[in-house]
């Protein structure tokens, strides 16, 4: 297997989130050119936040792509120099008004290697206490929903959750839910 040889890249379009990219490519080996286009993205991040009674944050928002109101975990893009972790608290705190009272890395993975340059940083907030109001940018609209444990699972089985990233941030919640609390007989 041989990696591709970028020729040279062109920025195709520029916006406040991302970038496209075409990136012109040979293979070392077969001798052909090809195209690729690349989403250009800052990294995010994604929080699972529960509260001190043991309820799951959640935000509700109306999502263009799909045309739909969507539940999900409080989420956002990394600014420039900020670093993963403190990223992870101001989104907790701008979309919900909630602080963490501990907040665990989870795990860091490659959004869609395939078209996007960014990782997402998955965290843990526990303890999550009420500190304030919301902090919301311009643009955004959230509705913040304090869910039961034990109801996830069914909401994403039924659909109710339905967005592949929430889904991956709750299975990480899971494993390491497990991990750290195994059940009888471990």
């Amino acid at each position: 297997m041989n990696k591709w040889i970028i020729l040279g890249r062109d920025r195709l379009l520029s916006s406040g989130v991302f970038s496209v990219e075409r990136l012109r490519c040979r293979h070392p080996v077969k001798g052909i050119d090809n195209s690729f286009y690349l989403l250009d993205t800052p990294d995010w991040i994604n929080v699972i936040a529960i509260t001190e009674d043991d309820r799951f944050i959640m935000v509700r928002q109306h999502r263009l792509g799909t045309d739909e109101f969507t539940l999900e975990t409080p989420a956002g893009l990394i600014n420039s120099g900020e670093e993963p972790f403190a990223a992870a608290l101001r989104e907790l705190r701008e979309e919900t008004g909630y602080s963490a009272g501990e907040i665990i890395p989870l795990k860091s993975l490659s959004a869609n290697p395939a078209i996007l340059s960014n990782y997402i940083h998955f965290f843990l907030a526990t303890n999550c206490r009420k500190t304030g109001g919301q902090e919301l940018d311009p643009s955004e609209d959230i509705d913040v929903e304090l869910v039961e444990m034990d109801r996830i699972p069914g909401m994403i089985e039924d659909g109710s959750i339905n967005h592949t990233i929430i889904v991956t941030a709750f299975s990480l919640y899971f494993m390491h839910a497990r991990r750290t609390h195994p059940g009888p007989g471990h």
